[in-house]
Order: structure tokens, then sequence, then C-alpha cells
């Protein structure tokens, strides 16, 4: 299934609110301050659209926000001073209360540099790409993070297969599109039914 066709056909107002396309000299400066290399299905996403304008209250990734590349490095700035003012002693505090669901899998830690966020919450938390995992992990698994995430999952092994799971979900049905008190469109799981994708996540992904 392509996902665009189907926001179009579903949530034209989310395609309405997709920028235009970003440019590979663009993407590949996003690259060069971060040092990491995107994955190509995720570039090949930016290539169509950058990320969205943020003018309706639902997002790409089951409500969440695709992020446009200027603030991905926006955010992920916030988190580098983050890291960088604590220190190592006040990280190891912060990360207190950190875990990998499965461990071995995702570093116990509140925050990390090398997790780059591709969408949001609009409260501190995302989806990312990780670019060190633990040691059973895999470098550019896509997990959840942020403020509100001390228990960290990973989502899928690659975005490019997290891009399948996620529009053969979308392709079964397990959505659902709620009419909000300003008239906008929220979106999420059918099942499990949820207000926030992040806390579908818990469950979808609790027996992996």
């Amino acid at each position: 299934m392509n996902l665009m066709e189907w926001v179009q056909a579903t949530l034209p107002e989310l395609m309405c609110d997709l920028n235009q396309p970003a440019t590979a000299s663009e993407i590949a400066s996003l690259e060069n301050k971060l040092g990491v290399e995107l994955p190509e299905r995720l570039k090949a996403m930016y290539l169509e659209h950058n990320g969205q304008k943020d003018e309706i209250n639902t997002g790409l990734f089951y409500g969440l926000n695709f992020l446009p590349l200027n603030r991905v490095y926006e955010e992920w700035c916030s988190w580098a001073e983050i890291i960088d003012s604590q220190g190592e002693e006040g990280m190891k505090e912060l990360s207190m209360f950190s875990t990998s669901h499965v461990p071995g899998f995702i570093k116990e830690v509140y925050a990390h540099k090398r997790w780059v966020p591709f969408a949001h919450d609009w409260a501190g938390n995302y989806l990312g790409l990780d670019f060190e995992p633990a040691e059973n992990g895999t470098v550019g698994q896509v997990i959840n993070f942020g403020r509100d995430e001390d228990e960290k999952f990973v989502i899928a092994k690659s975005f490019s297969e997290f891009m399948q799971w996620y529009t053969a979900e979308l392709e079964s049905g397990n959505y659902s599109i709620v009419v909000e008190d300003d008239g906008g469109r929220s979106f999420n799981t059918k099942q499990p039914q949820s207000g926030h994708f992040l806390d579908a996540v818990k469950v979808l992904f609790r027996a992996v």
C-alpha cells in the first residue's frame, strides 16, 4: 500500500498539512550535522514531503507529527544540550528508571546523542532512529524515547521494516479517526484503543 495514497483518501487534511519536498542537499546537511546517514526509505519520504506544517491536530504516524528536517535538528540539539549540561553524574541520575523492554537492545539511558527523532507528540516524546544500540540491537532501529518514555521498545529493526509494519496495520484497518471538540480529527490505533500512539506501543510490542 502507498502511504500517501491512503492519507489522501482517508485523511485529506493531513495530506494538505505536508510540506513541499526537501532537497538532497538539505538532507545531506542534516546528516553532516548529526554525523549519521539516514535510511534510504526515510530520505525518500523527505524528498517527497519535508515533514508537516503542524497546522492540524494530528500527525502522519498514528497521530505523531512528521518532523521537518530543521525541526529534527532543533529537537536533537535540545536533547544534546540536556546531556551536556547534566554531565555524567546528572545523566546517571536521570537514567535511574530508564529500561530497555528487552534487555540488551537499547541503551538504558534517559537520552542519547545518537538517537535521532523523526516524529513527535509536542510534549517531548518521539519515534526515532537509534544509531548506537546496546549489544543485541541493530544500528538504525526504530525506538520510542523522550521525557515520558522511561521504558524503551524496539518498534522495528529498521525504518524500512517500520514502514512495512505501519502500512500493513493501516491496510488491515487498524486505525481510529475521531472528531475532536474543535472539529479537527485525531488519528490513532483501533487496537489497542489509545489516545496516544506511544502508549499503544507499550501494548503492541509488549510480547515481542
